[in-house]
């Protein structure tokens, strides 16, 4: 048997088993792996793991900052590289510090590191937020996942600085052996950091408040677990020189894991901003299974085998789009239920953009990388082209989601300067795509000259790269943009999240006789800068009248209150069926106790077929309902907030 089909099985098995264990745990063993997981993420290394802070939200933030750098070199590097297959003496100045792009491939190979290590940073630490807020609001150890972090981004350097050292080596052969045994060993000890952090993940999933794993956490986890089973195969297989597995290995490294963490931060970006669950739990799984069984389209190579191995590849190449696909559209639907929130969020908007882009690139990538799979290479640098295409456009988009939500979110800070954080995803958007266009056309004309059968016929290509180069420069500019907006987020004066909580756009509210509370009022959407009008109103400027209710709060200038929708559904529901909120309370209520936790009433919304929320977003409806603030609900609490509902919204629409 082909070695590539047993390293795909034993790849797909260890795939099983974790998801086997998430699912069903490791029984007694659990506690006892867990102290010593404990012990080893917060000792080890002795020294120096005490450099870094333990604070929570201190580890996703480190990845987060280290990842924005990242993008930075990778997009300054794209656009150097774009210009110099425009102009390939543009850099020849660079040969007196004696590095040498007379084709320009160091400066190719350099960003794609550059790019792949980004998205690594900001992907990983955008999903580690989603993971943390679903389990006490931090990692096991954010001082492990902060240096982590460091060390990765140490050995990121050296694998980029060493080969410039052993190039003064006198011995030629020497040096290639010294580069080919650094690139292994830091594929082993990139392999040990990451699966460091994923034990700080086993644990911190250890401590949910709920029995559900969000999609977000699986896919970061099988991403982390195919990105380690791969870096150990190439070091097993460059040591045994077995190429299929190689091969195999950066398939997955390429493909798998790239795809699996975009998708884990879309479908923790996309539903938390829009507050509704995932479109299609199916499509979510079709998603998350065929993508880990078929080969992606992107980044392909020459597979260099038999028959039988290309016919396979090509079928698995063509199921390949299938997750791809349900993806996107289970996302882009997803945003379609609440799009008024995801226009206005700058980083939901760019995650629902990356989405809407994704089949383009995979379409393309299919046809390219077929072409440079079965070995034909008859269409050039299309193939290179659409990758980097989509790497810049789709995963520069799904960066800047990273940076736009998930960071305020690990800051606890408001999103600072939102309208250039609006034009970075725009400049990423049109930059992105009308670049690969210009660049493809660039290589088609190349490919349709050299074809021609005209001898000596030469390809005027280079108007099109020059094109390409100044379509790419806004990505360039959207980057500083995200990076300025990225520090002025972090800074310590800039409004943290409980501010913009009770912010609001209610300009007036008119207090009568009674009595209230400040929980009360911000519950009604009063916000800190709110005017509050004490006394008798009988008319304003614009005509509107109130009526004096005893401590109640009246608004003149919206009759629509900011209530949790599904409260108001549950209203409806109660309503409609004819059911008191005592019957209601009681069916939920099953132990006697007189009081439900959040999972209890998410299950009692939706056995009504209210509404099917994911387990992450109980805790705002919860909040909204919970007067005392312990985090449990009681009859009283929900009876109050019902009947409010009942009074002033339901009556209301009907007259």
């Amino acid at each position: 048997m082909e070695v590539v089909f047993i390293s795909t099985a034993l790849m797909v098995g260890i795939l099983a088993l974790v998801s086997n264990y998430m699912v069903k745990g490791i029984g007694g063993m659990a506690s006892p792996l867990r102290q010593v997981g404990l012990f080893l993420l917060n000792k080890a290394p002795a020294g120096l793991i005490d450099l870094f802070k333990d604070k929570a939200g201190s580890g996703t933030k480190t990845w987060m900052r280290y990842g924005m750098a990242w993008f930075f070199m990778a997009v300054l590097g794209t656009f150097l590289g774009i210009w110099h297959r425009y102009d390939p003496t543009a850099l020849n100045s660079l040969s007196s510090v004696g590095w040498s792009y007379d084709d320009g491939s160091m400066l190719t190979d350099y960003t794609r590191i550059f790019f792949s290590t980004a998205m690594n940073y900001l992907l990983v630490g955008a999903a580690l937020v989603a993971v943390s807020r679903s389990s006490k609001g931090r990692l096991a150890s954010e001082a492990s996942a902060s240096m982590v972090a460091a060390l990765l981004t140490a050995s990121t350097i050296a694998v980029l600085l060493l080969p410039a050292v052993f190039s003064f080596l006198t011995i030629e052969n020497e040096a290639a052996i010294l580069e080919t045994l650094q690139n292994i060993s830091m594929l082993l000890l990139s392999a040990m950091l990451h699966l460091a952090l994923l034990i700080n993940i086993f644990i911190t999933l250890g401590d949910r408040e709920h029995d559900d794993i969000s999609p977000t956490t699986w896919f970061l986890v099988l991403a982390l677990v195919a990105k380690i089973t791969s870096m150990l195969f190439i070091f097993f297989g460059e040591i045994v020189d077995a190429s299929q597995m190689v091969w195999m290995a950066e398939r997955v490294l390429n493909g798998w894991v790239p795809l699996a963490l975009i998708f884990a931060v879309a479908y923790h970006i996309i539903p938390f901003t829009a507050g509704k669950p995932v479109w299609s739990a199916s499509m979510q799984k079709a998603n998350m299974l065929f993508l880990f069984v078929t080969i992606p389209p992107f980044f392909m190579s020459s597979a260099d085998a038999g028959e039988l191995l290309q016919n396979v590849g090509a079928i698995l190449m063509a199921l390949g789009l299938l997750p791809l696909f349900a993806g996107s559209v289970n996302m882009v639907a997803t945003a379609a239920s609440n799009l008024e929130k995801i226009v206005k969020n700058p980083g939901a908007f760019a995650a629902t953009a990356a989405m809407m882009i994704l089949p383009i690139f995979a379409v393309g990538g299919f046809f390219t990388g077929m072409d440079t799979f079965v070995g034909m290479d008859k269409l050039g640098n299309m193939a290179h082209t659409v990758d980097s295409g989509f790497m810049f456009t789709v995963g520069g988009l799904m960066m800047l989601a990273a940076i736009f939500t998930s960071y305020p979110l690990t800051s606890q800070k408001q999103l600072a300067k939102a309208s250039n954080a609006q034009l970075a995803v725009w400049f990423t958007i049109i930059g992105g795509l009308a670049a690969t266009i210009s660049a493809l056309i660039g290589d088609f004309t190349q490919y349709g000259v050299s074809n021609s059968g005209v001898e000596d016929a030469v390809a005027s290509t280079g108007g099109f790269y020059l094109v390409s180069a100044a379509l790419f420069y806004p990505i360039t500019i959207g980057v500083i943009l995200a990076a300025l907006s990225m520090i002025h987020t972090g800074r310590p004066n800039n409004a943290s999240l409980t501010e913009a909580v009770t912010s609001t756009d209610i300009h007036s509210y008119t207090l009568v006789e009674g009595s209230t509370t400040i929980r009360t009022l911000l519950g009604r959407g009063v916000g800190i800068d709110t005017k509050l009008n004490i006394g008798e109103v009988e008319e304003d400027e614009g005509g509107s009248s109130l009526i004096r209710v005893s401590a109640q709060l009246h608004n003149d200038e919206i009759v629509e209150y900011p209530m949790p929708e599904e409260l108001v559904m549950l209203a409806q529901y109660l309503k409609q069926s004819k059911q008191t909120i005592f019957e209601f309370f009681s069916s939920i209520d099953l132990d006697g106790s007189g009081e439900i936790d959040g999972y209890e009433f998410r299950e009692a919304l939706a056995k009504a077929n209210i509404a099917d929320l994911p387990p992450w977003e109980m805790g705002r409806l919860v909040s909204a309902v919970d007067l005392d603030g312990d985090g449990r609900l009681n009859l009283p609490e929900l009876d109050i907030m019902l009947v409010k509902i009942r009074n002033e919204i339901l009556d209301s629409e009907e007259e």
